[in-house]
Formats: C-alpha cells, structure tokens, sequence
C-alpha cells in the first residue's frame, strides 16, 4: 500500500494543477454577434446574393465576422423569417458599421438566370451605419432587412429590361428593439402583400402566404403603424394606429379583402 498510494496521489495532483491554469472559469472578454437577414417580396423567381465576407467596424478597424461565403436567396425569407449569415465572438465595445462583401448577385425571371451588375460592392463592400455595443458575455443579434424589389434597378425598357444592377436598400435593426403586426387573410385565392407604414412611407411588406393567408411583419421598432394588404387583382384592406411593442406580436385577426 505504500508503493501505490503515491501513484494514486499523483495523478490528483496534476488535475489539481491543470485547474489551476484553467481561465475558463474567469469573466467572459467576449461578446457574440449574431447577424441575420430578412427580405421584403420582389417580382423575381428567384434573388440570390453572394457574401464573401461580413465584417463590422470598430475603432478604425474591420474585425471579421464571417470570412465564409455564403449565398442567399432572399425571396426564401420573408413573412417573419430570417436567416443567419454570420456569427462570431468580437471584444465588446461601440461598433458603427457592418460591412457585406459582395462577389456575385443575380435573378431568376420566368426560369431564366441574370447576372446583376454589382458597381462597387464587390471592391468596397456595402457598408451600413450600424450603431450598436457590444458587451462581454452578453449576444447581440442584428437584423438585415433586404428590400430585394427595391434594390434590383432594370435598365432598358421596363417590360423588356436589358440588364440589371444591385443598388441595395437595406434596414438595419436591433433584433431586442422590434416588434411584429400579424393576421390572417381569408379568404385567400390570389397572391396579395401586406406592407408597413410610417407618415406615408413604407418601412417594411411581405407577402402573404398563399396556402393559408397568414401574414407577419416582423423586425418593426416599436410605434404607431398603418397596414395595408392589397392582392394582385386591387382587392385591398387596410387600418390605423397599430401599435408595435418590442418583443411582442400584435395580431389582427381574420381580415378580408375587398
């Protein structure tokens, strides 16, 4: 026994010691951000955006945030749903701008794919104000909302466009800070829109589900709001005043169109 009690002791006291050297216990030196992108409905199959690189800037500096490429097709997130293109623990401090490296974008017409002009994207990358802190041990998603019919500009005749060019309009959002409208369209039997407005101006529309006439518009700061819904054939709907809270859905109900 006095020959094996030291070994058993050995080990214990290099545990001991490892645990020592262990900083995982300590405070976090980092936050998460968490970037996603949302998408209101465009005339289009199909719009699809190549991210080379997402960054946000801090301190004179570009810190990256997702260094993978990945490609989206917009017009798949809408009516509340988002998707994740970049994740990464930054050092807290005041972030100002996201910046999206774009290396390819294109739309898909009646099955047809066309390229679409990118002016400067790809060498400068979209840059969006984006003031928001990030806090040790604290995630801060953001969210992108991607107005794809806004952002795609034809050229050439507008019923026979010879070309197409990216000129993006993007609203940039703490995901904490928002709110949502929804409702149920029924009966429902073309597709219809449902949109967003603040004194006359659009913030944000999506479509509305042509299976089961449910609609949401999601990533709204709290406020007042007018809503619209209107379908393809000029049969609309519309009301007043809606109030946005933060983190809660205000529902509508059953509406119809008329």
């Amino acid at each position: 026994m006095k020959r094996i009690l030291p070994l058993l002791i050995l080990p214990l006291l290099l545990g001991m010691a490892a645990c020592s050297d262990d900083d995982s216990n300590g405070p976090p030196t980092t936050g998460t951000l968490s970037i996603h992108m949302t998408d209101a409905p465009a005339d289009y199959d199909a719009v699809r955006i190549t991210f080379a690189e997402i960054s946000a800037h801090i301190n004179g500096e570009w810190v990256v945030v997702n260094g993978n490429p990945v490609t989206v097709n917009l017009l798949e997130w809408n009516n509340g749903k988002s998707i994740e293109i970049g994740r990464n623990e930054l050092g807290p401090g005041k972030y100002t701008q996201i910046r999206l490296m774009v290396t390819k974008a294109e739309v898909v017409v009646d099955g047809v794919t066309h390229n679409v002009t990118i002016p400067s994207a790809e060498q400068t990358g979209l840059k969006l104000n984006a003031n928001f802190d990030i806090v040790a041990g604290s995630t801060y998603e953001l969210i992108l909302d991607f107005d794809a019919h806004q952002s795609i500009v034809t050229t050439g005749p507008p019923s026979n466009p010879t070309g197409y060019k990216l000129k993006p309009v993007i609203r940039v959002i703490e995901r904490a800070l928002t709110g949502s409208v929804s409702g149920k369209v029924s009966p429902i039997t073309d597709p219809a829109v449902a949109m967003a407005f603040q004194t006359g101006v659009e913030i944000t529309s999506t479509p509305v589900d042509l299976n089961t006439g449910v609609f949401k518009l999601a990533f709204l700061p709290p406020g007042t709001y007018d809503i619209a819904i209107e379908d393809i054939n000029g049969k609309a709907w519309s009301t007043y005043d809606v109030t946005v809270v933060a983190g809660k859905d205000t529902t509508l109900g059953t509406v119809q169109l008329q």
